[in-house]
């Protein structure tokens, strides 16, 4: 049986937006793949998850520090974002102190599960979608960073920026599961 993707997403309060994007943008993946979110404050999950995702925005909050600390620790593939911003002096120190880190795009999530495309049970189709996912976002990003695309606005809060469970069908249900409300 397939893994589901164990995700931790480390931000301080200023990332909701950033958040909420990457929940709808997990949902809807091109791919059949399940993922279990947990997110700031939750320290022990760092140790559990697959994947940690820094989120910076303009400042740095406890405990972000120490989660990206245990991810380091544990051996994490550690997926950091970070808003071109002003900074507060904490935030500035943190990007300084942490310069390592490789600060990357959306991309690198689909890049992920294509590396473990195994792990995660994707079907040739689902990867060839993640390659024309890739090649979209690309193209997206060329136009914006030509000044084609205006100013982006944050989603409306629905839920999606919680931690949570995305269930793959067919590869997330247990057999003689049903739909809570579903007859027998």
């Amino acid at each position: 049986m397939p893994t589901p993707v164990r995700l931790f997403i480390s931000g301080g309060p200023d990332q909701e937006s950033a958040r909420e994007s990457l929940g709808r943008a997990l949902a809807e993946m091109p791919v059949n793949v399940g993922w279990v979110i947990k997110r700031t404050p939750d320290v022990d999950s760092v140790a559990e998850c697959h994947l940690c995702l820094l989120l910076m925005g303009a400042d740095i909050v406890a405990p972000v520090g120490l989660e990206l600390w245990w991810a380091r620790r544990t051996e994490k593939p550690i997926l950091a974002y970070r808003k071109d911003m002003i900074r507060t002096p904490a935030g500035q120190v943190f990007v300084q102190e942490n310069a390592g880190l490789d600060w990357t795009r959306f991309t690198d999530l689909a890049r992920f599960l294509l590396g473990h495309a195994g792990r995660y049970g994707l079907t040739p189709l689902e990867i060839d979608r993640l390659h024309v996912l890739i090649a979209q976002m690309r193209r997206t990003a060329t136009r914006q960073a030509g000044g084609a695309a205006g100013e982006e606005t944050p989603p409306e809060p629905a839920g999606a920026g919680g931690g949570g469970v995305i269930l793959a069908p067919g590869k997330d249900e247990p057999p003689g599961a049903r739909v809570v409300g579903e007859a027998l």
